[in-house]
């Protein structure tokens, strides 16, 4: 009988163990990512979650999502950091009732004394959606150029621009507002309001 079982191509042990290497060099590079970008994606967590749920935990988690049979770069992980906050405020909003929400919403409309940091954030906070991603990823998860490059799936040189723009606007917020708060120095300044304790490279939070 033709096209049966018995004339398909049997698979050598050689052939199979090149299945098996090639499997675990796809598994290796998860592995990789993880050693590479573990505190990235600890110190990206808590800032997004805001508290809602353990970093390390979701680090966890944003890493076991990612398929271990191909290749992965920042942008799928960024993806998968994506869900997990996602997850995190949908398993927030189930617990918490109506009366707590209200609580918290009073709480957070009390009126109370300003400092810097709180125009600093409420500058943020009013720009733009893309132009508040790109500065939150290049100073508080302290990616470099390159690396906002390939989680927004564009050019250094593009990222380099778009930062240079995106800093002028959240300083000529901040100066139109409260003209003494101005200041040049907008590495400084963003860094110093990230919210959280975690930082990517050398701090308390980490070791």
């Amino acid at each position: 009988m033709e096209n049966s079982y018995t004339d398909a191509p049997r698979v050598s042990r050689p052939a199979c163990a090149v299945i098996l290497v090639a499997t675990r060099v796809f598994s290796v590079n998860v592995e990789a990512l993880a050693a590479k970008y573990h505190d990235l994606v600890v110190t990206a967590c808590e800032w997004r979650a805001m508290g809602l749920a353990d970093p390390h935990q979701m680090a966890a988690d944003a890493f076991a999502l990612l398929d271990e049979r191909r290749d992965h770069d920042l942008r799928d992980l960024y993806h998968a950091m994506d869900k997990v906050v996602l997850d995190a405020y949908r398993n927030y909003s189930d617990r918490i009732s109506m009366m707590d929400r209200l609580r918290m919403g009073a709480a957070i409309g009390s009126p109370g004394r300003r400092n810097p940091a709180d125009e600093f954030l409420k500058a943020l906070s009013n720009l733009r959606g893309k132009d508040r991603q790109l500065l939150q990823l290049r100073f508080w998860d302290d990616l470099d150029e390159a690396e906002a490059a390939e989680v927004l799936g564009t050019s250094i040189e593009a990222v380099r621009e778009h930062l240079a723009s995106a800093g002028m606007r959240y300083l000529s917020k901040l100066t139109r507002s409260h003209p003494d708060l101005a200041i040049s120095d907008i590495i400084d300044t963003l860094s110093s309001i990230k919210p959280g304790i975690y930082r990517r490279y050398g701090a308390a939070g980490n070791l």
